[in-house]
């Protein structure tokens, strides 16, 4: 073929495959520009952040180079520095620009995300002409499918906003358990909880979350710490994953990606849904660490259960079949060491599970920015005053087993008579059969 055949099922792994392929042919001359195109490329998407206009330049022209000596043709690039479209001869944008409200800074739409340009910030939209005017006001009641639609339509991969979708997914499940139909109006309590939703809904717009995981006062050789927070409700289990840089007593937290996910319909024990939101954070970590080219330098992972740091730091097997796989599974992604235990209160996680009060949306919530004890010294992190490690919760059930000795128990020669003997035998049998009886 000399043409790619949209519509193919082979076409994606083809179009990968030949890009890789041309770019393989410059590894020597360009192993930069190469790394680009093999790791920092999306279909036909090509994203990638250095330090400086002049850094971004050259590569950029790398890798244009490259594409252009395999026949690929790479353009309208989109950057938060005019510098660098001026001289990619991209500075007019219009054409992708899909902001045309008066007095609001243009954005991008970068993989299916809202990049503001000017500010480096991704915000949110909310999609107002796609539905009923009242249906987003609370002025009519929903169904079950629009209620879905309206949660599918957010989109937010990173879950940088999962602690406000968070109630509008276990909002769905209570529609689930109420036996409502696709296209019913879901009933009156339901419809309740749906306006006071709606209620927080405006403010999303409102949200803008720096793309820079660190600001510009801190340099690229700063101390690298990741810290995942997890905490489960009755409605669910949330885990939150923080980047802490610090240099010469400076620091910076910036939120990176976090995850909710309502509790099954049929019920958990609190305790097994906390561990089962330790186990997702540890999961998580996993994605954040492989997923960033910065090297991070130490890890904690904080829970408020000391059931499931007495699970962690004991032998797993002697519990459950439950907790023994979950524990497993997290002593294979973590460290026993890293993790700690932090107050409630302080648990940003907490925020994703439980909705007693209305989220804070603003950039200094403790949702985006981290908790307080994050930007202090190691010595004033919260610590768990109690050290036991021990647990009766899960324990495995115990049995007594008769080990049979070959040795004869019971010396004939010790009875004087036969009498004797047979009451002895009596006895021992009368014995065995009261041990057999149920009641």
């Amino acid at each position: 073929m000399n043409v790619m055949s949209f519509g193919a099922s082979c076409s994606p792994a083809s179009a990968q495959y030949v890009k890789n392929i041309n770019a393989d042919r410059f590894t020597e001359e360009f192993p930069e520009a190469v790394e680009v195109i093999k790791k920092r490329h999306y279909v036909d998407d090509a994203m990638f952040s250095v330090e400086t206009p002049e850094h971004a330049i050259r590569l950029a022209q790398e890798v244009r180079q490259l594409h252009s000596a395999g026949g690929f043709e790479i353009r309208n690039w989109v950057s938060n520095s005019q510098q660098v479209l001026a001289v990619l001869n991209e500075s007019n944008t219009s054409e992708k620009n899909m902001d045309l409200s008066v007095g609001l800074m243009a954005t991008e739409k970068v993989l299916g995300m809202w990049w503001c340009t000017s500010s480096d910030e991704f915000v949110y939209k909310i999609g107002w002409n796609r539905y009923n005017p009242d249906l987003l006001t609370g002025r009519r009641r929903p169904t079950k499918r629009q209620m879905l639609q309206v949660l599918m339509t957010t989109f937010d991969p990173l879950g940088l906003i999962s602690h406000f979708l968070m109630y509008l997914k276990v909002l769905l499940q209570e529609v689930w358990r109420a036996n409502v139909q696709w296209d019913e109006e879901i009933p009156n309590p339901l419809f309740e909880k749906w306006r006071t939703w709606l209620l927080v809904l405006p403010k999303v717009e409102s949200v803008r979350i720096s793309r820079c995981l660190r600001t510009s006062t801190i340099h690229s050789d700063c101390e690298v710490q990741l810290h995942l927070f997890v905490d489960a409700s009755e409605n669910g289990v949330a885990a939150a994953s923080f980047l802490r840089f610090e240099r010469e007593g400076h620091v910076c937290c910036s939120l990176v990606a976090a995850k909710t996910r309502v509790a099954p319909l049929r019920y958990h024990s609190i305790p097994r849904l906390e561990l089962q939101a330790a186990l997702i954070g540890a999961r998580l970590a996993r994605t954040v660490t492989q997923s960033l080219s910065t090297q991070v330098h130490c890890k904690s992972y904080w829970t408020d259960s000391r059931g499931v740091l007495s699970w962690i730091n004991s032998d797993h097997r002697r519990y459950s079949t439950f907790v023994a796989c979950r524990v497993s599974e997290i002593l294979d992604l973590t460290e026993a060491p890293d993790w700690r235990w932090v107050p409630s209160k302080l648990n940003v996680a907490d925020d994703g599970t439980k909705w007693e009060t209305e989220p804070n949306m603003t950039q200094e919530s403790i949702w985006f920015r981290g908790p307080e004890f994050l930007y202090l010294s190691e010595k004033e992190w919260p610590k768990d005053s109690s050290k036991s490690t021990h647990t009766d919760n899960e324990l495995q059930p115990s049995f007594m087993a008769h080990h049979h000795s070959p040795k004869t128990t019971l010396v004939i020669s010790a009875f004087l008579g036969w009498s004797g003997l047979r009451n002895a035998v009596a006895y021992a049998q009368r014995f065995i059969a009261n041990c057999k009886r149920k009641q």
